[in-house]
């Protein structure tokens, strides 16, 4: 009994130290490195200045804010690395990147390689066909090329959406939203999926010979949006949660998502009650 008694007193302060070890290393450092999406527009992206910018991003660095306090920092310095998601969460899981900022749908498989944050915004799956296309409903992409991001959650389920119709569309998987975007765009493709979001986001602030767009009336799926954080880090992922729900008890929340979104109106009633349960209590 005393062996078992003494393999568990050493065992105990050895998972502590394992669960605050990302923290000890960001505070004896003094260093973080933060995974993004650099075209994920209006979420998170890197803006003219070169500079990552977006919803995501200010709450990420209010986030990162937030833990320079909790370790009673000085100065906190952050390297910025963009990604595409599939990267971005490998970046994650090999502990080459201590957090992860971007449009990322917390999926149950996906915590199987890495942890999340409370959610931060709540988003569906869509799809973009220039204004003028016949298309208007799922149906219609019957016998059609639909680009998107290969590794999403929006590739996945769409695929399965298109099987249990009996939709026999082609999806074309590229590496990332700008050549998804301008494949339709050039007429390799009919039509676009990703986030709704994101897609009026690109549609916003694109370019493109594409005189117009618009987004077909059908929802695909529920994309609940989190920080990807290293697996099993209960001390990380709790300084995170506590900057987070800092900025939702504080209001400021509303600023970050008026910044971003006001354009289209105040926030919709499911992403409203994602704001006030997300106040949750010191």
């Amino acid at each position: 009994m005393t062996r078992w008694l003494l393999a568990l007193a050493l065992l105990v302060p050895l998972a502590a130290a394992q669960a605050a070890g990302r923290l000890d290393r960001i505070k004896s450092t003094g260093k973080m490195t933060v995974a993004y999406a650099e075209n994920a527009v209006p979420f998170s992206f890197k803006n003219k200045d070169e500079q990552p910018d977006g919803y995501s991003i200010d709450l990420c660095r209010r986030v990162i804010a937030g833990i320079q306090a909790q370790l009673k920092l000085a100065k906190l310095d952050v390297t910025w690395t963009a990604a595409p998601t599939p990267e971005r969460l490998n970046l994650v899981a090999t502990g080459k990147a201590d957090l992860e900022c971007g449009v990322t749908t917390h999926t149950l498989t996906r915590e199987e390689r890495v942890g999340f944050s409370m959610t931060v915004f709540v988003d569906g799956a869509g799809v973009a066909v220039p204004k003028d296309s016949p298309i208007v409903t799922l149906p219609g992409l019957d016998g059609k090329k639909i680009s998107v991001v290969h590794g999403t959650t929006t590739e996945q389920r769409l695929r399965d959406v298109l099987q249990q119709r009996g939709i026999a569309a082609v999806l074309m998987p590229v590496k990332d939203r700008k050549t998804a975007f301008e494949m339709v765009d050039r007429g390799e493709a009919q039509a676009y999926a990703g986030a709704r979001a994101v897609l009026v986001g690109q549609v916003l602030t694109t370019k493109t010979r594409t005189p117009d767009w618009r987004l077909l009336e059908a929802d695909i799926s529920y994309e609940p949006y989190a920080f990807a954080l290293p697996h099993g880090d209960a001390a990380l992922r709790l300084a995170v949660n506590r900057a987070l729900a800092a900025e939702f008890r504080s209001g400021r929340i509303e600023d970050v998502y008026a910044r971003w979104f006001g354009r289209f109106g105040k926030p919709q009633t499911v992403l409203r009650a994602l704001f006030l349960l997300n106040q949750i209590p010191e």
